[in-house]
């Protein structure tokens, strides 16, 4: 996968999870609104059920006596709905009042005093007052299907939201009396009795609840990207981090801290297009220490590491900072100069043999011992078409320094033999 692939994929990567952590939030808060609203419309619900029972108990305790007779005093009209309801006594004319008008009485004290309003009705009313409004209507006629004994709904009266109730009411015993003449008989749905009551403040609460829990979890979500992005952005420094570790340890020679040959070739070709594209010189010299296997062998691997490490100092410390130095493989090393023609590839050459047998004993720690290195320099020619010609050259001019007696520069201007490894390489 490309760098560029990968950015877009972790891009889209951060930006679901993102996304899911926002959306969690808001359904979480959406979720909490609704069940605190399924428990508002269940206190409410409640609230009716009881106002409700209540009343079918009043207007139970009226049935039983056959309706209930109060003093026909200023301002209290007869039943026009009864028949012969007034009576004449000693203490004065008393009027009656049956289950339906004290009702309707008890709802007109209660809509000015509590905001609660009942209202009788049925879909057959023997008052046209007690008529069934629309709501009403469709909740009577499920109780006539026997679908339901109470309905509920939240709707706009008087431009105030209201929650509305509605239970049934069977025919008993007691209202026969009344209602007989009509066809009920006990048990029959004969209407029912609806509760109302203003829900706006409770309403309004609910609703600053939501927005306040939405912003709250908007708010929380938020502040959990932020979060997740700002861990994102550590993992993703850590990850590139890690990765150019591995890039460098998959190219640096863990000895020597030099580039491997692996990173050498790839350097090496991109410098070898170049070359070829500008026509500019491109010199490469390959540099061995003399007598090496005698290092390791009288003074141990340590020392002979010892002098690896010391060399790969001299040789950072002696080139150009646009040439380019690698450990090629034990103790060869490997030295490329851009524009850089043979006589100027040998004269720094000399210069880092110089510094060897001067300095890489005593860099080493050793004492007593005098180590030195031989180089090989080649130049491009127009000739060639792969690095590995030039290499082949350097390796060729490597072998005649070291045939030659070693601690010495060679140079080769045309192609050289096939590199040849054995003891006297060394």
């Amino acid at each position: 996968m490309s760098s560029g692939t990968e950015r877009s994929a972790f891009r889209i990567f951060v930006a679901a999870i993102s996304v899911a952590i926002l959306l969690s939030f808001t359904v979480m808060s959406v979720v909490m609104s609704l069940r605190a609203e399924a428990m508002i419309r269940q206190v409410e619900l409640e609230r009716a059920r009881s106002i409700f029972g209540t009343l079918v108990l009043a207007r139970r305790w009226n049935a039983g006596y056959g309706g209930v007779w109060v003093p026909k005093t200023a301002g209290v009209e007869s039943n026009p709905w009864l028949v012969d309801p007034d009576v004449e006594t000693a203490a004065g004319v008393f009027t009656k009042r049956n289950p339906a008008l004290m009702t309707r009485e008890i709802s007109e004290i209660a809509t000015t005093r509590t905001g609660f309003r009942f209202h009788i009705t049925s879909l057959e009313p023997l008052n046209p007052g007690n008529a069934p409004d629309a709501f009403e209507r469709e909740a009577l006629g499920e109780f006539e299907l026997r679908l339901t004994d109470e309905d509920w709904r939240v709707e706009e009266l008087d431009g105030e939201p209201t929650f509305r109730f509605m239970g049934a009411l069977l025919t008993e015993q007691s209202c026969l009396a009344c209602h007989e003449v009509q066809g009920y008989k006990v048990g029959d749905v004969r209407g029912g009795i609806s509760v109302s009551f203003p829900i706006g403040a409770m309403e309004a609460a609910r609703i600053r609840d939501l927005r306040l829990a939405l912003g709250t979890s908007g708010a929380l979500g938020l502040g959990l990207v932020v979060l997740f992005l700002a861990l994102v952005r550590a993992l993703r420094r850590k990850l590139d981090e890690l990765r150019r570790e591995l890039r460098e340890q998959a190219v640096i020679d863990p000895l020597t801290g030099l580039h491997n040959r692996r990173w050498l070739m790839e350097r090496l070709a991109e410098e070898f297009a170049k070359s070829r594209r500008t026509n500019q010189s491109l010199s490469l010299a390959i540099g061995d220490l003399d007598w090496f296997k005698l290092v390791n062998d009288q003074l141990g691997h340590p020392a002979g590491d010892a002098a690896l490490k010391a060399l790969a100092c001299i040789l950072r410390e002696g080139v150009r900072p646009y040439d380019l130095v690698a450990r090629f493989g034990g103790e060869e090393f490997i030295v490329v100069l851009p524009a850089t023609d043979p006589a100027g590839a040998m004269a720094l050459c000399e210069r880092l043999r110089v510094a060897v047998e001067g300095t890489l004993a005593t860099r080493a720690g050793f004492t007593g011992r005098r180590i030195t290195i031989s180089f090989g320099v080649a130049a491009r020619l127009e000739s060639d078409e792969i690095p590995d010609a030039l290499l082949a050259r350097a390796d060729a001019a490597l072998y005649r320094a070291k045939s030659a007696g070693r601690n010495r520069v060679e140079s080769a201007a045309e192609p050289g033999p096939p590199r040849r490894d054995g003891p006297d390489r060394d």
